[in-house]
């Protein structure tokens, strides 16, 4: 029996042993999953784990990681600020 996250183990990333595996149908065939990436899978609509792969791959590089994104302020609420002041 599978001991690790499938996609996980494709990725090449060391899968916590001991967490719970979930099984999701992937394309045709169902895949065993950690939470995280059965979540991930969910939401897509891929037809194989080779695809999951690539699409988890092309997130992880378009989107920032949680620690590198900043807050920005929009300047109308710069400008809502600086009103309040002078009156």
């Amino acid at each position: 029996m599978r001991q690790c996250c499938e996609l996980c183990e494709a990725l090449g990333a060391d899968s916590a042993r001991g967490h719970k595996l979930i099984g999701v149908v992937v394309g045709s065939r169902d895949a065993l999953l950690c939470a995280d990436h059965a979540l991930f899978a969910l939401d897509s609509d891929v037809a194989s784990i080779g695809e999951l792969r690539e699409l988890f791959e092309f997130v992880a590089t378009v989107e920032p990681r949680s620690d590198e994104v900043a807050v920005r302020r929009s300047s109308r609420s710069a400008a809502a600020r600086g009103a309040r002041s002078v009156l």
